[in-house]
C-alpha cells in the first residue's frame, strides 16, 4: 500500500513510501514494513501562535513553497506537514526551519530523513 498524505505521526515513513500491510483483528490495516521508499522526507512542526507567522499555518506553507516542500495543515493542532522531495533546496529549507525554531514561530522535528537532508547545510 503506498501512503498518499503526509504521515502526522509515524516516524521513518513519507509520503509515496509503499508498505507491506495486514489486517488486525478488527479489520484495521497496519503498517508491517515499508517496501519501498519514496525519497521523500518528511518534517512537522507546531507552528506558535505568538510567533512572528501569528500561528497562520497558510503563510507557513507559502514560506517554503520556495525550497520545493509541499505541505499539508493540521489545524486543530496547529500543526504543518511537510514532504520534502528529492530535488528540493535542502540546504536553504533547513536554514529556514532554524531560523523559525530561533525567532519563536515554530518548533519541528525530522520525522523521515535522507542522508542527502542530513547533509545538506553542512
Amino acid at each position: 500500500m503506498r501512503l498518499d498524505n503526509v504521515p502526522w505521526f509515524a516516524r521513518n515513513a513519507a509520503e509515496g513510501d509503499v508498505f507491506r500491510v495486514e489486517r488486525d483483528e478488527e479489520g484495521v490495516l497496519r503498517p508491517v514494513e515499508r517496501v519501498e521508499w519514496s525519497g521523500n522526507c518528511t518534517i512537522r512542526m507546531i507552528v506558535w501562535a505568538a510567533g512572528p507567522f501569528g500561528g497562520d499555518l497558510g503563510r507557513v506553507l507559502d514560506h517554503f513553497a520556495p525550497f520545493g516542500l509541499e505541505g499539508e495543515q493540521f489545524g486543530q493542532f496547529g500543526m504543518v506537514g511537510f514532504t520534502v522531495p528529492p530535488g528540493a533546496d535542502l540546504a536553504e529549507a533547513k536554514r529556514a526551519l532554524d531560523a523559525g525554531r530561533a525567532d519563536g514561530s515554530w518548533a519541528y522535528e525530522e520525522g523521515c530523513v535522507s542522508e542527502e537532508w542530513l547533509a545538506a547545510g553542512l
